[in-house]
């Protein structure tokens, strides 16, 4: 007889732990399921918001490694400059550290936690599903949610979040000298002139730097070459590596199922990251907020749970369409003239002061784009136009 909740959530990260969290603070019966133990190593650069704070009812000080105000930007080391924030716009963390702060709350709330549970199978009813794991686990909910990253086997078993825009992501840490890691302290570190698209990042830690690139998925080969070049111009090609991992991002971009009946995706299993920094934490708190909020309201009122794709497209997909057009002119001018796109950038205070607004939470991507509507109206078209011809 497999194990009686409410909601299963399927996946520890940011979307899954603040939705078990916030529905088990409303009294629901939770099971979290996990293929991983906690805490376990996540290839993510760590980078967080500051405007994500605002979605967490606790602090997230005790995880943060540092603080970053300083933008360094490069294209391929060259045409550098450096803007100044005047005050944090992002925290930086360490995925395994930070994802487990947040388990544990869900677990303080009343979430009941299961590792080492990776899902086989689904098996839907006329009034729930049940969640099979390898270990021969069995559990039955009304209602599941799938958080279980880019790749989300779950999401596939359910027929949800397919054809998803996707690009390809990949890190090192690496155990640089200590004079080293204190000389990067508050700077984050971004390199451009990948074509089409696509950037290296340097971020710093308490212990080590993250490095990574993350480009469109058609190279994916080339992520290694791309990150040992950076190490070098760096000055870190000789410098210990602790983990190197690549991984995948995913990108929702039309109306794309992420609900059906009984099973709904949060997180990187919707595809919420924004495609101009690729930065998706911060959604899948949000989505995992506004999961919760789905699940019971059909719990209590039966409301269908496929509302909760209305609620997505409502509250966080005009962001994201926002940040891909952005994204879209951004590296369109870098790569038609890049040297004069670069010293552009770096001549208009207003580009970077937008930016840094955004992640803080004192604007958003959709009112900057706003502000000068005629560039961002005609891309937002070219865009519609290339959708229309896939």
């Amino acid at each position: 007889m497999p194990a009686q909740f409410d909601a299963i959530v399927v996946g520890a990260g940011p979307a899954g732990s603040t939705a078990a969290r916030e529905l088990a603070a409303a009294g629901a019966r939770v099971l979290v399921l996990d293929k991983a133990e906690f805490p376990r190593y996540k290839a993510c650069g760590g980078g967080i918001p500051r405007r994500t704070s605002r979605l967490l009812p606790f602090p997230i000080d005790p995880v943060v490694e540092d603080e970053v105000a300083l933008l360094d930007i490069s294209l391929h080391g060259r045409c550098r400059f450096v803007r100044d924030s005047g005050e944090p716009f992002a925290a930086m963390v360490m995925r395994e550290r930070f994802d487990t702060l947040l388990l544990d709350y869900a677990r303080r709330a009343g979430a009941e936690f299961r590792p080492r549970a990776a899902i086989r199978a689904l098996e839907p009813d006329p009034t729930g599903v049940t969640a099979r794991a390898e270990d021969g686990f069995s559990a039955r909910a009304e209602i599941l949610i799938a958080a279980d990253g880019a790749h989300s086997p779950v999401g596939r078993m359910a027929g949800l979040g397919t054809d998803l825009a996707e690009c390809a992501a990949y890190e090192v840490e690496v155990r640089a000298p200590a004079a080293r890691v204190r000389a990067n302290r508050a700077t984050a570190f971004i390199d451009l002139g990948y074509r089409p698209w696509g950037y290296a990042w340097l971020f710093p830690k308490a212990e080590v730097l993250s490095i990574g690139i993350v480009l469109p998925p058609g190279q994916a080969g080339e992520m290694k070459s791309h990150v040992a070049a950076y190490l070098r111009r760096l000055g870190l090609d000789g410098a210990p590596v602790d983990i190197a991992r690549g991984h995948k991002i995913r990108f929702r971009r039309g109306r794309e199922r992420i609900a059906s009946e009984r099973v709904l995706l949060a997180g990187d299993a919707a595809g919420l990251a924004d495609e101009f920094t690729q930065e998706g934490i911060s959604y899948a708190i949000e989505s995992g907020r506004i999961a919760a909020r789905a699940v019971l309201r059909s719990l209590s009122s039966g409301v269908p749970l496929q509302r909760y794709q209305d609620d997505i497209d409502r509250e966080i997909m005009p962001e994201l369409r926002a940040a891909r057009v952005i994204a879209h002119m951004f590296y369109g001018m870098l790569g038609r003239y890049p040297g004069p796109w670069m010293r552009a950038t770096r001549a208009i205070p207003y580009l970077w002061s937008a930016f840094f607004a955004v992640q803080r939470g004192e604007s958003t991507y959709a009112r900057e784009a706003a502000r000068v509507p005629l560039l961002p109206g005609i891309a937002a078209r070219r865009l519609a136009r290339q959708d229309r011809a896939r």
